[in-house]
C-alpha cells in the first residue's frame, strides 16, 4: 500500500513539473489573451445585451396577454356589485378579467426597429472582432520582444565567452613574457562590459515577459517560458504599396464594416422617427366575470312549503325581507306560503351567469404632439450625418495607419539591410584585429574597440531584424493574411 501511494505521488509530481515547464507558443498566448481580456469580456456582454434587445423587438409583434383578479370583503350596509342593491350583511365579491392587444399597424415602426436592432447587434460583433485584432497585435509584439531579448542575451554571452578566452590567452602570454601586463586590464574591463550587456539584456527580457504576462492576465510570480520559434531571416522582398494594402483592408477590416453598419442603423432610425406621425391601429380582446356572496339570479331554484294557521303568505325578495317593496301579501287558499331560494356556486357565476367578452379596434391618430415627432426626425437625420462623418474619419485613420505601416516597414527593411552589412563587416574586422593582436601588431585598445563596435552592430542588427519582422506582420494583418511566426 505504501508503494502504491509513493508511485501515485511521483506521477503527480512529474505531471505538475511537466505542466510548469510547458512552453507557451504564440497561438496559445493569443488564445489566452483573448479569453482573459477584460475589454473583450465587456464587449461580449454588450453583444449579448444587443442580441436580447433584438429578440425583444421581434416579440413585440406578438399579442400580449394580461390577467387581473380582485377579492373584496365588506361588513354592514353595502352595495351588491352584481345586483346593485343595498344589503346589510357581510358581503364578499371577486372579479377577474383577461385582456389582450396586438398592434396591427404603426407606420412600420416595429419592423424597422427589428432591422435597426439587428444592425446594432452586427455592429457590436464587428467591434468585438476589432478588439480581438488589437489584442492579437499587442501579443505578437510582446512575444517578439521576448524573442529579441533572448537572442541579444545569446549574442552577449558569446561575446563574453570570446572575451574570457582572449583574456585567458593574454594571461598566458603575459606569463611567458610575450605581452605587457597592462594588456590584461583592458581585457578585464572588456569582460565587465560584456557582463553588463548581459545584465541589461536580462532586465529588458524580464520587462518584456512581464508585459506579455499582463496581456495574458497571468500573475507576475507564475513560471513562464515561451517557445522560441524558428524565424527565418527576412528577405528584401518588394513590399505592397499603401494603396494596395488599404484597398484590401477596406473590404476586410471589421472597423470599416462596423462604421458602415452604424450608418445603415442610423438611416433606419429616420424611418422609425417618421412613424411617430402616422396612425396606430391595434386590436383588443377582453374576457371578464365576477361573483358575489349575495348574488340572487333572476331565475333560480325555488322550494315552496305551506303552514296552516296564518291568514296570508309572504312572496318574493330576500328572506327575511330587507326592502318594504319586496313584501307582498296575497290571498290564497293556503294559510301560509314561504319561498326559499338557493344561491349559485362561484363557478356558476364565473362561467355561466356573469361571463362577458368582447373585442374592439383602436385607431390612434397623431394630430399635434408639441413638435416631438419633427424633433425626433431632425435628431435622427443629424445622427445619420454624424455616423457618416465618423465612418469617413475611420477610413482616414485606417488609411493613415496603413501608410505609416508601409513607411515603417520600408524603413525597417533598409535599417536591417544596413545593420546586417555593418555587422558582417565588423565581424571580419574583429577577426582580423584579434589575429593581429595575438601577433602583437595592434594594441589591446584597438582590439577591444573593435569588439565593442561589433557588439553594438550585432545588437542593432538583431533589433532591426525583429522590428522588420513585426512591421511585415502588421502589413499581413491589414492584407487579411494569417499571422504566424
Amino acid at each position: 500500500m505504501t508503494n502504491k501511494y509513493f508511485w501515485a505521488f511521483c506521477c503527480l509530481f512529474i505531471s505538475s513539473f511537466a505542466t510548469a515547464q510547458e512552453k507557451w507558443t504564440l497561438q496559445r498566448c493569443v488564445e489566452q489573451a483573448i479569453q482573459n481580456n477584460i475589454s473583450l469580456k465587456i464587449n461580449n456582454l454588450n453583444n449579448k445585451a444587443n442580441e436580447s434587445t433584438l429578440m425583444q423587438s421581434k416579440m413585440a409583434r406578438l399579442p400580449n396577454l394580461n390577467g387581473q383578479l380582485s377579492q373584496s370583503w365588506n361588513t354592514g350596509r353595502s352595495v351588491n356589485q352584481v345586483t346593485n342593491q343595498f344589503v346589510d350583511r357581510e358581503v364578499w365579491n371577486n372579479n377577474w378579467n383577461l385582456s389582450s392587444s396586438v398592434t396591427l399597424f404603426n407606420g412600420f415602426a416595429l419592423s424597422n426597429t427589428i432591422k435597426q436592432n439587428e444592425l446594432n447587434w452586427q455592429a457590436s460583433q464587428l467591434d468585438y472582432e476589432r478588439l480581438k485584432n488589437d489584442v492579437t497585435l499587442n501579443v505578437i509584439n510582446a512575444y517578439l520582444q521576448i524573442v529579441l531579448n533572448k537572442e541579444l542575451i545569446g549574442v552577449s554571452q558569446i561575446q563574453l565567452q570570446n572575451t574570457q578566452e582572449q583574456l585567458d590567452r593574454t594571461l598566458k602570454l603575459i606569463e611567458g613574457g610575450r605581452l605587457a601586463e597592462a594588456n590584461k586590464y583592458d581585457l578585464i574591463s572588456q569582460k565587465a562590459t560584456d557582463e553588463l550587456r548581459i545584465v541589461n539584456a536580462e532586465n529588458t527580457l524580464a520587462i518584456a515577459e512581464l508585459r506579455l504576462k499582463q496581456l495574458l492576465q497571468l500573475p507576475e510570480d507564475e513560471p513562464f517560458s515561451i517557445e522560441i520559434p524558428q524565424i527565418a531571416e527576412p528577405t528584401d522582398a518588394t513590399l505592397a504599396t499603401a494603396k494596395t494594402v488599404y484597398e484590401t483592408a477596406e473590404t476586410t477590416q471589421p472597423v470599416i464594416k462596423n462604421a458602415d453598419v452604424l450608418i445603415k442603423s442610423a438611416e433606419i432610425g429616420v424611418d422609425i422617427a417618421k412613424a411617430n406621425r402616422m396612425p396606430t391601429l391595434s386590436f383588443n380582446l377582453n374576457l371578464a366575470s365576477q361573483a358575489s356572496s349575495v348574488y340572487l339570479p333572476l331565475f333560480g331554484e325555488r322550494r315552496i312549503t305551506t303552514t296552516i294557521g296564518n291568514t296570508g303568505a309572504f312572496v318574493g325578495g330576500a328572506l327575511p325581507p330587507t326592502n318594504p317593496d319586496d313584501v307582498r301579501w296575497v290571498r290564497a287558499p293556503l294559510t301560509s306560503v314561504s319561498i326559499e331560494q338557493t344561491n349559485p356556486t362561484v363557478f356558476d357565476q364565473w362561467f355561466t351567469q356573469n361571463l362577458r367578452y368582447g373585442g374592439f379596434l383602436s385607431l390612434q391618430i397623431p394630430i399635434f404632439n408639441r413638435g416631438q415627432a419633427i424633433n425626433a426626425i431632425n435628431q435622427s437625420k443629424i445622427q445619420v450625418e454624424r455616423t457618416k462623418l465618423q465612418a469617413q474619419n475611420v477610413r482616414n485613420t485606417l488609411r493613415q495607419t496603413i501608410e505609416q505601416a508601409v513607411v515603417d516597414a520600408r524603413a525597417a527593411n533598409k535599417s536591417f539591410s544596413a545593420n546586417r552589412i555593418r555587422a558582417n563587416a565588423l565581424t571580419e574586422s574583429t577577426r582580423i584585429a584579434e589575429q593581429r593582436f595575438m601577433l602583437g601588431a595592434v594594441d589591446v585598445m584597438t582590439y577591444t574597440l573593435s569588439k565593442n563596435n561589433l557588439a553594438i552592430a550585432q545588437s542593432d542588427m538583431i533589433r532591426s531584424k525583429y522590428e522588420y519582422i513585426f512591421r511585415l506582420k502588421v502589413l499581413d494583418f491589414y492584407l487579411g493574411r494569417e499571422i504566424k511566426l
